[in-house]
């Protein structure tokens, strides 16, 4: 998988990858059936090729979108996957066929689909007058939601669904991720993968999750921010930890208020100095 339009490069790393893994693994195969999947619909290749592209014109003319995608046997779904619609006029397309016919001629399916789809699309758009949009800058605006995969789709500033109340929404202005995006802390973890989870989760409460100590020091803008929001503990106020049991003043229950209450449970989150956090935790 990559950015971008190279479906031979793509291809091209999965052959390879293949061979080699089929060099020291025996997969389930036979000459009827090909490869065996728990799927009936992958028995064969169990190939899937697919773009995610732009069709907005195109893809309000149903029954030719549909009559092109017959023809090259590919399918068109919503870029959030199998049964999902879009309103953005970005759709994905892949290879129908899978069974009896090759791995390179179902890629050539969903190419020449493709070509075909892009072909239609620029003739609505000279019919109708419509200047073809430009391909987006990099760095350009991203919507926020959960096709984010990794930060490398945090191209550009976020935009969030209006109405949404999360701390990192709130919070990274256009002028902070721009500031801080590229950068790590000293840990070395990545500004974008900090933030990732809250720009996939538009319903996150918080939305942003230092990946060590550093993070706060490196990244105040953003953290102080929130931190005060959430806590009302300013950039100069400092916290006493105080775990002397015998200062607290909880005389027992009565028996009858006891009997109200099913569990207690009491916790403390400790991370190990000189760690990362969460996010920024490897399996080294």
């Amino acid at each position: 998988m990559q950015k971008g339009a190279d479906i031979l490069s793509v291809f091209t790393r999965l052959s390879i990858a293949a061979g080699e893994i089929e060099k020291v693994a025996e997969f389930a195969h036979d000459e009827h059936l090909g490869y065996i999947t728990s799927c009936p619909t992958n028995l064969g290749t169990a190939l899937r090729a697919s773009v995610h592209i732009k069709l907005p014109l195109l893809g309000k003319d149903k029954a030719a979108f549909n009559a092109i995608a017959d023809k090259y046997y590919v399918q068109i779904r919503g870029i959030h996957g199998e049964h999902t619609e879009t309103d953005d006029g970005i759709f994905d397309i892949s290879n129908k066929r899978r069974l009896g016919r090759s791995e390179k001629d179902l890629v050539q399916d969903m190419y020449d689909g493709v070509k075909a789809m892009i072909s239609a699309e620029k003739e609505l758009e000279a019919k109708m007058g419509v200047k073809p949009a430009a391909a987006a800058a990099p760095g350009g605006r991203v919507k926020a939601g959960p096709h984010l995969k990794s930060i490398a789709d945090l191209s550009g500033m976020v935009d969030f669904p209006e109405g949404t109340k999360s701390s990192v929404a709130r919070f990274m202005t256009e002028e902070v991720f721009n500031e801080y995006k590229g950068k790590t802390d000293k840990a070395g973890v990545p500004f974008e993968l900090m933030v990732l989870s809250g720009c996939q989760n538009v319903d996150s409460g918080i939305g942003v999750y230092a990946g060590s100590h550093d993070s706060y020091y490196t990244f105040p803008k953003l953290f102080d921010a929130v931190v005060e929001d959430y806590h009302k503990h300013g950039v100069g106020d400092k916290h006493v930890s105080n775990m002397n049991y015998q200062e607290l003043n909880c005389p027992p229950f009565s028996e009858a208020e006891a009997g109200m209450i099913l569990s207690t449970r009491i916790r403390v989150g400790r991370n190990l100095a000189e760690y990362p956090l969460g996010p920024g935790i490897t399996k080294e």
